[in-house]
């Protein structure tokens, strides 16, 4: 039985307990590189431990079974070390071979696992025959398309906020490094710098999805139901990209995990 599922991002790590049908709420955001704070979570009796005393005295005396995917190799194998020298076990899932589902692409074997554990998810909510498209916004901003097969069918990939806002700083002579986690201004126009550069971002971004979308959704027979997830995916970027357009859309910030759960459920 898996004990949680782990997403191991760039930047932080997503945890999440679950029991033998379910994701069990709420998701802990950690850092990803203070195994410390990872330690002080898996000791942690409110995330981990049922309500009864008999369960709970049971669950203490075993070890855990974490179920992890990470697009960071270097970051996945140092969870796997420290969750191994505790004496737990670990539920790997890195390669599409593990994937429960096809991938119709040139090359499935270099598809980044998120995209698939995105698109295995959102299958699993989806009566048979009705395609998707899953949009994650994090560091890289991926649109990818579930098509009527129930495969895999690729998508696109570009810069997310922090990476555009990055770009600007490092290769312009006075634009500043705009804090792009910082709430985003009303507009546009932008009344000063800062706000433009906030502003263009946010356009850019909520635009190229947008223009993605459309196209996708043109090559699908059926209207597509839209998934949006994402650390980076907030309540104005949503708001933003839902008034564009008219398909049935849905903000699932857990869709990884859940991927994540459904892949290693059926491995395990």
């Amino acid at each position: 039985m898996l004990d949680a599922v782990v997403d191991i991002g760039n930047s932080r790590i997503k945890f999440c307990r679950c029991d033998e049908r379910r994701l069990v709420l709420p998701v802990r955001g950690l850092s990803a590189d203070d195994p410390a704070t990872w330690d002080r979570l898996a000791n942690e009796r409110e995330f981990f431990l049922p309500l009864s005393e008999a369960e709970r005295g049971e669950q203490a005396t075993r070890n855990r079974t974490w179920a992890v995917a990470s697009t960071h190799p270097t970051r996945r194998t140092e969870f796997i070390h420290w969750a191994e020298s505790r004496g737990d076990r670990v539920v790997v899932l890195d390669s599409t071979s593990k994937m429960p589902i096809v991938a119709d692409v040139d090359e499935p074997g270099r598809v980044g696992i998120d995209r698939l554990l995105n698109a295995l998810a959102a299958k699993s909510h989806l009566k048979p025959g009705q395609p998707a498209i899953m949009v994650d916004a994090g560091s890289a901003v991926t649109v990818d398309l579930l098509d009527e097969n129930g495969h895999f069918a690729g998508g696109t990939i570009f810069p997310g906020f922090r990476l555009m806002a990055l770009s600007l700083r490092e290769h312009t002579a006075q634009l500043p490094l705009v804090d792009v986690s910082a709430e985003f201004p009303s507009g546009p126009p932008g009344k000063n710098t800062v706000a433009a550069m906030h502003l263009g971002i946010l356009h850019a971004v909520s635009g190229g999805i947008d223009a993605i979308i459309r196209e996708l959704a043109s090559r699908c027979t059926i209207a597509p139901t839209i998934f949006l997830t994402g650390g980076d995916m907030s309540p104005r970027l949503a708001s933003l990209l839902q008034s564009r357009y008219q398909f049935q859309s849905e903000l699932r910030n857990t869709l990884t995990l859940e991927g994540i759960f459904l892949a290693a459920s059926e491995a395990s």
